[in-house]
């Protein structure tokens, strides 16, 4: 096996390795960290409008004036440094909230992310287990169809028994067919999620659970709305619609500010630093702007900021119900499955065993053909539910602790 994955174009990776893989190559995952980065620009932006302003201009003028022209030069240079200013301290404040929601909908991202792994993951873990037990259903068939083909000819098996074990071959193999469309289509969903272009090879296997002790869905629900990543989003947009609608108050208050400048003009070009230092015209003093004639656009600002604080409200709310509900399906669906997980061991077990004694008791003719394949079917079927009960366990626990956001389920990564 190490040989063929040395010359073929196959990763060998473990639930861990896979995760770091995504981390490190994933286009999705890059793209979360680029927007979250996207954020912090946006932020400093915002906290740099604290910051004095320098603006300069240069300008050339010529006049002409009864066939006489002159020209001149002049240049301007200006300092401007807000000192009361409500209007760009809430917008820092409100920037400053929505920078802390975007590493929230970070987290919530790679969360989701590890989800998509985890599931694609244990579904190519089932569909390599799927096909490997029909290779071998199909195995035993062929033995079993030579067997009773011998016995045909030999005229101590009926035509009908032959041709029973004819159609349990052929069923086999159309199980194998669809196996392998499974496995294909796992196979090429677990590389789209971590960004690989060569087939994988997983070295993991789902281990049953030997015992798993559910927490009480009560205590759950109690730190839900404190964990799950949807909820804490949820309620920072609420916190910046807020601050948003505090800010669209201090729009009305005058804006204060200190400015420092330089004004030169001269009707020739000049070089000479000192010079223009020593002529320019120097101002400065408190500039103050009264927002009298944006009172319509500010009224109108005001109740826009309004009722997007009431949407906000009123997602946070509908948010916090929908992940509420999806808990409680999520818990009772691992429960589900944790049952049917024992339950179908318990089968698998029950069918080997009655597969080992049909086998016996055909060879003695103690049983039917049709009843020795249908214990060699009741096999296949409780190998197959049982597998499919393992990696539904490990889906449906790795989807609780996604709805946990940072608290993890049983410890897992």
């Amino acid at each position: 096996m190490i040989i063929l994955l040395l010359f073929a174009q196959v990763d060998s990776l473990s639930m861990d390795q896979a995760i770091d893989q995504l981390l490190a190559q994933s286009p999705a995952y890059y793209e979360a960290k680029v927007s979250l980065e996207k954020s912090r620009i946006l932020f400093y932006q915002t906290l740099s409008s604290l910051l004095p302003t320098i603006s300069t201009t240069a300008s050339y003028t010529r006049t002409k004036v009864s066939d006489i022209e002159t020209s001149m030069y002049s240049g301007v240079l200006n300092l401007n440094q807000p000192l009361f200013d409500l209007d760009i301290l809430s917008s820092v404040f409100v920037s400053g909230r929505q920078i802390k929601g975007s590493r929230i909908v970070y987290k919530s991202a790679i969360a989701g992310l590890l989800l998509k792994l985890k599931t694609a993951y244990y579904g190519l873990i089932n569909a390599r287990e799927l096909l490997s037990s029909s290779e071998v259903t199909i195995e035993r068939a062929e033995k079993n169809l030579e067997l009773v083909k011998t016995k045909y000819e030999l005229g101590a098996a009926s035509k009908l028994e032959m041709l029973q074990g004819e159609v349990f071959y052929l069923s086999a193999l159309q199980d194998r067919a669809k196996a392998k469309t499974l496995e294909i289509t796992a196979q090429e969903e677990l590389k789209l999620v971590i960004g690989l272009d060569n087939d994988i090879y997983l070295t993991d296997t789902l281990v049953p659970p030997d015992s798993t002790e559910f927490p009480s869905l009560d205590s759950l629900f109690t730190i839900l709305e404190s964990v799950n990543y949807n909820i804490q989003i949820a309620q920072e947009m609420k916190n910046a619609a807020k601050l948003d609608l505090v800010s669209s108050y201090l729009k009305f208050l005058p804006k204060v500010s200190f400015f420092y400048g330089y004004t030169y003009s001269s009707d020739s070009l000049v070089f000479d630093f000192q010079q223009v230092r020593d002529n320019a015209t120097r101002n400065y003093g408190i500039s103050m702007s009264f927002p009298i004639f944006e009172i319509k656009s500010l009224i109108f600002n005001h109740l826009n900021a309004k009722k997007e604080f009431q949407l906000k409200e009123l997602e946070k709310k509908r948010i916090l119900l929908e992940t509420e509900k999806s808990l409680k399906t999520t818990y009772f669906a691992l429960r589900e499955s944790y049952d049917r997980l024992q339950f179908a061991h318990k089968a698998f077990d029950a069918a080997n065993e009655a597969s080992v004694i049909a086998r016996e008791q055909y060879a003695l003719g103690l049983v039917s053909f049709l009843e020795f394949l249908t214990s060699e079917k009741d096999l296949y079927e409780a190998k197959m539910s049982y597998q499919s009960s393992l990696s539904d366990f490990y889906i449906q626990r790795a989807s609780l602790s996604y709805l946990l956001g940072e608290l993890s389920f049983n410890k897992e990564r």
